[in-house]
Order: structure tokens, then sequence, then C-alpha cells
């Protein structure tokens, strides 16, 4: 609190929530109604970075917090999915880790016929125009709410953040039709999902191999193809992109006249470089698959994707022997991804203090587990995906071709201010429906009733000053730090 409000107003003359807004907490300009209170009841400190790590301190020590089977329960659909409303959260909790664990990965065996009803009719095929674009950014948000598939959802925005593509080259339709890929090839071997999109449109146009031809071969998705999507860089040489450019050079759009507008590609023989090529210290007259087929066996492959599921769904920076097994997992199963994310799944790790809360929300995440606590319809999920830009992150369009950064980089003063926004007006919009329910329960459902006793002491002031007040209460728990982490 600043000195000046400090003597006019002590901390023990005057209710929490009705105390002046300090500059330190709010860290931004603009925070005004219950934004600012919550601000000023729930986030405290010198600067957003030492509150969150704070908050993860104090929950990371809480002993045993993972042996509880609610609070499993509750972490297992946040990381393998976008959390739960008070009744899937229930519906889970019966079945047991275990089960729950089983039902989430085999989600094919799951009809999703309730969502492909409820989804919006969308047609992307309009060019480049806002309406397109907001539509089907509307659309992938509502089914990662309303999904009976969580995990598809969750691994289709895993891809979407890797294999990235996006909508400052590609067209909506392109971009619509690549995220059908993506969860279609979600679970499945690496090498036939690498296969398939260096042929997908999207990418095409994103890393410019609808202009590489023989004799003019574009090396983009060569290089990106081995620094980003498989060894990493350290385990290729200038000459190996170069001579694997020639071999994926050959197709091109179908229909390349509105190259922003064709979802479909085709291999043109006369285009493609049929000569001899030199790769990995192998000569052979390789096309784009063969690249793919030596690129996807090696343990500079399995490492690097390992880590990067491993540090998706549990922590960042996992230690050797994990990195080390599952790499041993991804080899041993025909370089199936589906293989890794379910022994990633079943490991103590996981389930460990080091785990639990040890991730920062994404905007996606966010706004999803906001949404699933609030409702929303068409409009709604096409508003909250627009708002989730100032945030950092628009869906459908990566800030370059390495994705989002993501961890710390999601929080701060900005994005802080417009995340707890994005909550008020969440609330706001359901206030006439909200049912009544308790903090505790709020807290059990949102935050797995672990928080801090800062956090503790200001939504139990806020409601007892706010009696009925659902929505203001809602709002209270999705504003707190520990709702930020997943």
């Amino acid at each position: 609190m600043d000195e000046a409000a400090s003597r006019t107003s002590p901390a023990t003359t005057r209710p929490i929530w009705k105390r002046p807004v300090s500059r330190r907490a709010v860290l931004a300009t603009g925070a005004a109604g219950a934004t600012a209170t919550a601000l000023a009841v729930l986030w405290k400190g010198d600067g957003l970075s030492q509150i969150l790590d704070h908050v993860r301190d104090l929950t990371h020590g809480y002993q045993g917090a993972l042996n509880n089977e609610r609070v499993r329960v509750a972490h297992l659909l946040r990381r393998a999915g976008f959390g739960a409303t008070p009744g899937e959260l229930d519906r889970y909790l019966v079945m047991g880790t275990a089960r729950a664990t089983e039902v989430l990965l085999d989600y094919p065996k799951i009809s999703n016929a309730g969502l492909e009803g409820a989804l919006p009719a969308v047609d992307p095929s309009g060019g480049r125009a806002a309406a397109p674009v907001a539509a089907i950014q509307g659309w992938w948000l509502q089914r990662m709410v309303e999904t009976a598939r969580p995990l598809e959802e969750k691994m289709t925005l895993f891809w979407h953040g890797l294999l990235t593509s996006g909508l400052d080259k590609a067209g909506p339709a392109q971009m619509f039709t690549q995220n059908q890929l993506f969860r279609k090839m979600a679970m499945g071997n690496l090498d036939d999902l690498l296969k398939a999109v260096s042929k997908d449109p999207a990418m095409m146009i994103y890393l410019d191999t609808e202009t590489n031809r023989k004799g003019k071969p574009n090396e983009n998705y060569a290089r990106e193809l081995m620094e980003l999507f498989t060894t990493g860089i350290g385990h290729y040489t200038e000459d190996d992109v170069r001579e694997s450019a020639r071999a994926f050079t050959g197709w091109t759009l179908q229909g390349a006249q509105q190259r922003r507008l064709t979802t479909d590609s085709v291999f043109v023989p006369r285009l493609h470089d049929d000569g001899p090529k030199t790769f990995l210290g192998k000569t052979g007259n390789f096309t784009g698959d063969d690249i793919v087929d030596m690129l996807v066996p090696l343990r500079a492959t399995a490492e690097r994707l390992s880590t990067r599921l491993f540090s998706f769904f549990a922590y960042p920076n996992p230690e050797p022997e994990i990195v080390h097994h599952l790499a041993d997992t991804f080899q041993k199963n025909r370089h199936n991804v589906g293989a890794v994310v379910r022994e990633i799944v079943a490991m103590d790790a996981f389930y460990s203090e080091k785990a639990y809360r040890a991730l920062v929300k994404s905007p996606a995440e966010l706004v999803a587990q906001t949404l699933k606590a609030t409702g929303a319809d068409a409009k709604g999920y096409v508003a909250a995906a627009t708002a989730m830009a100032p945030m950092g992150q628009v869906l459908f369009y990566p800030p370059n071709v390495a994705g989002w950064p993501g961890g710390s980089s999601w929080i701060n003063s900005s994005t802080l201010l417009t995340r707890i926004n994005l909550a008020n007006g969440a609330t706001q919009r359901m206030r006439a429906v909200l049912p009544a329910d308790s903090l505790d329960n709020l807290s059990r459902t949102l935050v797995d009733g672990n928080v801090s006793p800062t956090t503790r002491d200001g939504l139990q002031a806020y409601a007892a000053a706010h009696p009925g007040d659902q929505a203001g209460l809602l709002f209270m728990v999705l504003a707190t730090p520990e709702f930020q982490l997943n």
C-alpha cells in the first residue's frame, strides 16, 4: 500500500476490499472497479514475477497435496485438458485417477456428437477478412470448452505451437484445415504427422515449400524441420539443409492462383529434383518422405520431442533420466506420440510437488477454464477468443515459426489486467443464471481449495462483506494468483 494511504487508512480500520488500490499492487494504469479490487486484495508484492514465484513456493509447500484424490483428478484435467466444471470433476472423481486417465487417453472411444451438434457452422473460405478469422477462433475455443475429448483438443493446441503456421501468411480456410489435421493425427506416429504436414497448404505457404522447385530450392521448411520439428540445432549441417530442400521439391498448391484459398496440394513430377542427394551421410534419390524417415528415428529427435511433451504436460526442464525414459518409449513404440503422452501422465513425476502448479496457464487455457466456470454462447466464444490478443496469444496466429515462448512470459502488468478483466466480464455476463455456491465449493473446484493465506483472507473477507453476490465471488476466485497457474 502507498505510504500516504497507509497513514490515512490503517489496515485495522477498513475492510481489505475497501482499501485504496496500491500503485504497486495494480502495477499498471487502467485498472478500475472489480479488477482494481481484485488486484488490491489478491495481488500484493513488488512485482508480478515475485508474486507468482511466491505463490508457487507456497503451493509447493502443501505437503502431499497431490495425494488427495480430488486434487489429483483436477490436476489431471487441467493438464490433459482445460479444467472441469463441477459436474465434470465429480464424474471423473467417481472413476478415480487411474480410470479417468484411461478415459482421457482413449478418447477416440468417446462420442463427441454433442459438441459437433452444438458447434456453429463455419465457412472459413471468405479470404482473410476479419469475420472468417473470428469464426474459426471462436469455433476452436468452443471445442476446448465443450469437448467430451479434452486431450484431443489439448494435443491439437500442442501441435499448433510446435508445427507452427499462421494467418500472417496462410488463409483462414488453410489454417482451419491444418487444425483438423492436427486433431486427426494428434496422438499418432510423428513420422506420419510430419509427412502430412509437409504437404499441408498452410505449412507450404508459411514455410515456402510452395515455391520449392527443381533448380531453385527453398530451404525454409527443410531447415525448420530439423531445427524445430525434429533433432534441433547441432545434429545436421548446412549441406544437409540444402540437400533435404531438394528432396522436398515437387509439391505445390492446387489452384495456386488463389494460394490463400486452396486447401489441397498436389505433386508435380516435373517440379521435383530427382537427382541423387546426400543427407546425413547417406546418398540416394530421396523425397521429402525419405528425409522424414531418416530424421524421426534419431535419438536427438526422440529426446527433443520427449522434453517438449513433458514440459507441456508436467513441468519445465525435466531431469535427464525422465527424458531418457520417454525417448526410449518413443523409439520402442515406432515413434508413437500417444505412447509418450500415456507414459507421462502415468509417471510419479507428473503428480509430484514439483509438477503441482508448475506451469502458468496460457491464454487459451485460462480463457477456456474461465468459460467452463461461467458458460458462453457462440458470440461469447468469438468475443473471448478476440480478447486473447492482448494476453499475448491469438489462435491461428503464433508470433513466429518458434511458436509462443510460454511460461512466465504469459504474465506481465498489461496481460494480468486483461486476464482479470476477462474473468470480470465473463462473470458479469452470467450473473442472472449463476447458481448459488459457497466459497468453499468454488475454491475446491477452481483452485483445489489450496490457496495462500493472503488469498484465503481476501476471499473470505469478500464473501463476508458481499453475501449473495455469487458473480462477484466467482470473479474473485478466478482473479486469484493461484488460478493463473495450471
